[in-house]
């Protein structure tokens, strides 16, 4: 598990242009301290980057339901999923995460178990947040 110290750090060796990628999903919850910890890193991206790392030889591109792209980057818990968009992107310790309430959006899309029990620790860190 990954917590908000690692993915600080994995996040700052990346050598990819902060403005063609996001963390999203789970990694973004633990960076804003919605979330302790998670177990990979999850990145939006855009067409330009998508480009770049097909081109890499350790990228792994998989098709998910619904023709989402999803590329791992082999041996690290680094995942860039292409349908994870966001209304906007806050610099948290220099890295560029997804806002909260586009990543409740997505996660009330997907409407997994898991989703829902973020999106209930998303609603009460907000709750705390205005108080």
């Amino acid at each position: 598990m990954l917590s908000r110290e690692n993915v600080i750090k994995i996040m700052s060796e990346l050598k990819y242009d902060k403005n063609e990628y996001w963390v999203t999903g789970g990694t973004a919850l633990v960076m804003y301290g919605v979330k302790e910890q998670t177990k990979d890193i999850d990145l939006g991206f855009t067409e330009k980057l998508y480009e770049e790392l097909i081109k890499q030889k350790d990228c792994i591109i998989n098709l998910l339901d619904g023709n989402v792209r999803q590329i791992s980057i082999q041996n690290t818990n680094i995942e860039f999923i292409d349908n994870w968009y966001t209304d906007e992107i806050k610099m948290i310790e220099g890295i560029p995460v997804a806002s909260l309430e586009s990543i409740k959006k997505k996660k009330q899309e997907l409407g997994r178990e898991k989703d829902l029990k973020d999106i209930e620790a998303i609603d009460e860190y907000l709750e705390k947040e205005t108080k």
